[in-house]
């Protein structure tokens, strides 16, 4: 039986992509196969990708026009044979034991999802992002690592489900994160590899986050969300956490790392004005949400001290 069916998108990433592939070829878990998506690349990633599917049995090469990174891993997930699914990015590197380890916490398919901690690896440093557990849905909604690639989905849930990626749009990874953990029917069905077992590395090149209709893209990421909550009855289970959860992402990682440092001071406008209305819109009782004023963490202070009058001030800048 195919454990883990590992999907690799792969586009431009030459320099990159062995160091990706040994990582995998080379698992301590013999029962995965490794599919490697080539989505249009004009480099030399088809040829390292060939080299590696001719070597390897259980690694398979399919071939497609470019679509983005959402549609390469939609376009796999009907050829994965696994028990489990796995979504690696090609300019990213794993521990040679880390789909062991998590495979040993699944259970044998009791698990949903096992997740695993990881680094955010810079050129001149590393970072560590650890977690030991989650204590229920609730707190995972809000404080989950949304990204794909440090976890595994049990794949029949999945499909039964139909939820897969949001294509042509960034912020996927959110899309896909809260629709799942949202059909989970208790926080005992996640399960959590407290060791480090992927290497997340920052590259120049990769999608600007920075441009207007990129950081756009979380609005719509964020309806689609809201509207799939609404629509499953989920939406009055966990509003308080998604409005925690959005507001604080709008009005900080979003505003703070992205919008602030536009130069085009009309585009910085436009998105501020954007994040202003959506929060005022959809959540706009937000102040009195329970997370963030029952906790005085540096960040709900930061949002608790934000009101329309800084917001103003912001357009200054």
């Amino acid at each position: 039986m195919i454990k883990i069916s590992v999907i690799v998108p792969i586009y431009n990433v030459e320099k990159y992509l062995d160091k990706c592939l040994k990582s995998l070829v080379n698992q301590t878990l013999t029962d995965i196969e490794i599919i490697l998506v080539n989505d249009g690349s004009t480099d030399n990633s088809p040829k390292i990708a060939e080299k590696y599917a001719a070597n390897y049995s259980n690694v398979q090469l399919l071939n497609k026009k470019n679509g983005g990174l959402s549609d390469a891993r939609n376009y796999a997930i009907p050829y994965a044979k696994g028990q489990y699914l796995a979504f690696i990015d090609s300019d990213d590197y794993v521990e040679t034991n880390m789909f062991e380890n998590m495979y040993k916490l699944s259970n044998d398919g009791e698990k949903k999802i096992v997740e695993c901690n990881f680094v955010w690896e810079y050129p001149d440093k590393v970072r560590k992002d650890e977690i030991k557990k989650y204590s229920s849905i609730e707190d995972y909604l809000i404080h989950g690592r949304v990204v794909a690639w440090n976890k595994i989905y049990l794949r029949s849930w999945v499909n039964d489900l139909n939820i897969q990626f949001p294509v042509g749009k960034l912020y996927e990874d959110q899309e896909f994160f809260y629709k799942l953990v949202a059909n989970l029917t208790n926080i005992d069905e996640v399960a959590i590899d407290d060791k480090i077992e992927v290497h997340y590395v920052q590259r120049e090149g990769s999608i600007s986050y920075n441009e207007s209709s990129k950081v756009n893209d979380i609005f719509l990421i964020y309806d689609d969300i809201l509207d799939y909550y609404k629509k499953n009855d989920f939406w009055k289970k966990y509003y308080k956490e998604l409005e925690y959860r959005f507001t604080r992402n709008l009005l900080c990682n979003v505003l703070v790392r992205k919008v602030l440092f536009q130069k085009n001071r009309k585009v910085k406008h436009e998105l501020l004005t954007s994040i202003e209305k959506y929060i005022r819109l959809n959540f706009p009782t937000w102040k009195k949400n329970k997370y963030l004023v029952s906790n005085n963490s540096k960040v709900n202070l930061y949002l608790r001290f934000m009101n329309k009058y800084i917001y103003k001030l912001l357009f200054l800048l």
